[in-house]
Parts: C-alpha cells; sequence; structure tokens
C-alpha cells in the first residue's frame, strides 16, 4: 500500500476530530496537517463541516456572555446539520475543548441570535461576458466565462476564504489582520492586498497565476493533499503549476498581455496550438480535436475574440493552408491535408 493510500485510509477511520481540534488551536503536528488536509479536501461536506466549527471556536474571542440555554441550543443547531464521517463524535469533542478553554482563559462566546454561514455560489457560461462581483470586504473579483466561484456573503474570524474553479482576477482589500485566501484545485494562493489573476480549471492539468500587484504566498499540494512547494510571488511575476507532475516553474512577464480576456480579447505569444485551443475550447464551449501530436505542440501567436464562429477560429489557426477543418456537434476537428 503507498503512503497515500494508508493516509487516506486513517484519515477515513481514524480520529479526525481530535486533529481538527489541534489544527483550531494551532498545536498540529505536520502528521496532523496531512491528515486534516486528506480530510478537508476529500468531500465539499467535509469543508462546509469545517468552516462552522471553525466559526464556532474563533467567537471565543467575542467576549461575550450567554447562558446554559443558549450555548446548548447553538450546538444543536449545528449537531443537526447534515455532516460526514463522525459528525456527532466530532461536536461532542469540540464541546470538550471549547468547554476547557472558556474555563481556562474566562472568555465565552454568544449566538444569540447567530446567523448561519450563507455561501454564494456563481457560474458563468461559455462566450459569457466576464461579470464583476463585489465581496464584503470591499474586494472585487472579475470572473471570465465557464467559471465557477464559491463565497459567503459575509467573511467572518481570522481570514476570507473563497474558492475558485476557472479563471478570475481578483482585487483584494488589504486587511493585515484578516488574510485573503484563493482555493483552487491543488492550490492556495495567500494574499492580504493585491491584484492577480487566476487562470485554474480543475479539469485542466496546469493551473497559471500571474502577479499584477502586491505580494502573495502560493502553496500547492498534490492529490494526496501532501505539500509540494510554497514560494513567494513578486509583481510582474508568472507561476505555472504542473498538477500532474506537481512543478512549478517561474517566470517574468507583461501582465497586461494576461488580463486582455478582461476587454474581450485573448492574447496568445508563442502557446502551444493544444494550450491554445484548450483555452478558447473551454471559454467558447467549443471541443476541438487535433489527431497529430505534432500539430499539437507547434507554437503560435495570436489574439482571438469570443464572438468568432468556429470556423473564424480555425481560419486564423490554419493561416498556413496546413489543416483541413470540420465542424459539427460543437466540435472543431484539425486534420492535416
Amino acid at each position: 500500500m503507498d503512503k497515500n493510500s494508508s493516509l487516506k485510509e486513517s484519515v477515513t477511520h481514524g480520529d479526525i476530530e481530535e486533529i481538527i481540534v489541534r489544527v483550531l488551536d494551532q498545536r498540529q503536528s505536520e502528521d496532523d496537517m496531512h491528515h486534516f488536509l486528506a480530510w478537508y479536501h476529500a468531500k465539499e461536506e467535509n469543508r462546509e463541516l469545517f468552516f462552522q466549527i471553525k466559526d464556532i471556536y474563533e467567537r471565543r474571542a467575542g467576549g461575550l456572555y450567554p447562558n446554559d440555554r443558549e450555548i446548548h441550543a447553538s450546538w444543536e443547531r449545528l449537531r443537526n446539520r447534515r455532516t460526514v464521517g463522525s459528525p456527532r463524535r466530532i461536536l461532542c469533542t469540540l464541546v470538550a475543548a471549547v468547554a476547557l478553554v472558556l474555563i481556562v482563559s474566562g472568555v465565552y462566546f454568544y449566538f444569540q441570535n447567530r446567523e448561519e454561514i450563507r455561501w454564494v455560489e456563481v457560474r458563468t457560461t461559455p462566450r459569457s461576458a466576464p461579470r464583476a462581483i463585489s465581496l464584503s470586504d470591499g474586494s472585487t473579483v472579475l470572473l471570465n466565462a465557464s467559471s465557477w466561484l464559491k463565497y459567503p456573503e459575509k467573511f467572518r474570524g481570522k481570514s476570507r476564504e473563497v474558492f475558485l474553479d476557472g479563471e478570475a482576477c481578483f482585487t483584494v482589500s488589504r486587511d493585515e489582520k484578516c488574510k485573503f485566501i484563493v482555493h483552487t484545485d491543488q492550490q492556495e494562493i495567500h494574499v492580504l492586498g493585491t491584484r492577480f489573476n487566476v487562470q485554474g480549471y480543475s479539469s485542466d492539468p496546469y493551473t497559471v497565476t500571474t502577479l499584477i500587484t502586491g505580494k502573495v504566498k502560493l502553496a500547492t499540494h498534490d492529490r494526496g493533499n501532501l505539500s509540494t512547494s510554497e514560494l513567494t510571488m513578486r509583481p510582474n511575476q508568472q507561476v505555472y503549476f504542473d498538477k500532474q507532475r506537481n512543478e512549478t516553474a517561474v517566470s517574468q512577464i507583461n501582465p497586461d498581455e494576461v488580463v486582455t480576456w478582461m476587454k474581450g480579447v485573448y492574447s496568445f505569444r508563442d502557446a502551444s496550438l493544444e494550450e491554445i485551443t484548450g483555452r478558447l475550447g473551454r471559454v467558447m464551449g467549443i471541443v476541438f480535436v487535433i489527431p497529430d501530436e505534432s500539430d499539437r505542440i507547434e507554437k503560435y501567436t495570436g489574439k482571438f475574440f469570443p464572438d468568432q464562429t468556429p470556423e473564424e477560429i480555425a481560419g486564423v489557426l490554419n493561416f498556413n493552408g496546413q489543416f483541413r477543418s470540420e465542424f459539427r456537434n460543437d466540435t472543431l476537428f484539425l486534420l492535416n491535408r
């Protein structure tokens, strides 16, 4: 059995509840963090449960004093929610852990009139115009076509966390006491206040992060949720993360060329035909089929627009007349002559 398999098994059958408590209390070991990340990324329900628990745990610092009935009612509301694994045992463990902290520190938390965390999900369709989204902290997101963003209606606690599958440009309001985290497939971006672009479709074998202003910390992990790298990005840097090889490459770029999509232009410079068609296919809802591998790695430079027809796109790519193109059922074939 490999390391990742044994890790997943231990997360499934182990004492994840105690690990969550240690993570929240910032006294976890390296093994604890590995187990926690595997559990956290395994299911959406696990992530929802963790954020509910995290919200409760961080409210210790509120300095407010509820009575026993209010505390009991708050825990019952969370216990009755649909969770995974061993939720009752997790919540009981957390009740005991929080109670101990309250006794020792004399700090109580208050749940009367507590609102549930409300998550907002935004999905864009192929060929759609960029969609502007305003977050509760004043940060803004411009979401590209064929993308998905999930964020809380109101940020709480010590971090501002959102989830992205697709491409977006973030302009983050600075708050040194509350970091901003963007979760994508196998990658997390930690920022205070900055502007950056993320191309992170979960179905793509890579993620491209471009820093425009400010500074961010980018952390990557493999499919087994083990950390693979962590680096700090500077303005005008781009990080290409190969998710299959767990490798990162840093380059200096002109960020203006990266965010042309915000104006309805998709620019490519010395990009492979496979990369170009993959990106265009995603945002325009077209499937490209290129049978010849040598054609797929050929480099191109050019610009494309969302209102172009498949035939027009094929014409631009076929400027040398090397292809015979066929389009049917939303699929564009680029065949050798």
